[in-house]
């Protein structure tokens, strides 16, 4: 038994399911990245300025994996403790 109680193999499986979540939350970060940024070199081809639109894509692409990563753990962690003080009741 750990610590807190529960069996180590329950410990163990909570540990994996985390690092899973979060190993989820990075690989969308980094797929939007990568995404947004070959989006803004195509764009950029047609123009001549492959470079400056990549970068451009790759920073909003930036943002919009921060705002979904932000979205995943905070609102919705919120969300989900906000309905459990309510079933509470």
């Amino acid at each position: 038994m750990s610590e807190d109680g529960k069996p180590a193999e329950e410990h163990g499986s909570e540990v994996v399911r985390a690092s899973s979540q979060f190993l989820g939350h990075g690989m969308t970060f980094a797929a939007s990245v990568a995404l947004f940024g070959w989006i803004g070199f195509k764009i950029g081809a047609r123009f001549g300025a492959e470079s400056l639109l990549m970068l451009v894509g790759m920073l909003l692409g930036g943002a919009v994996g921060f705002y979904n990563l932000y979205v995943q753990v905070v609102i919705r962690r919120r969300e989900e403790q906000g309905s459990e003080e309510t079933d509470d009741d």
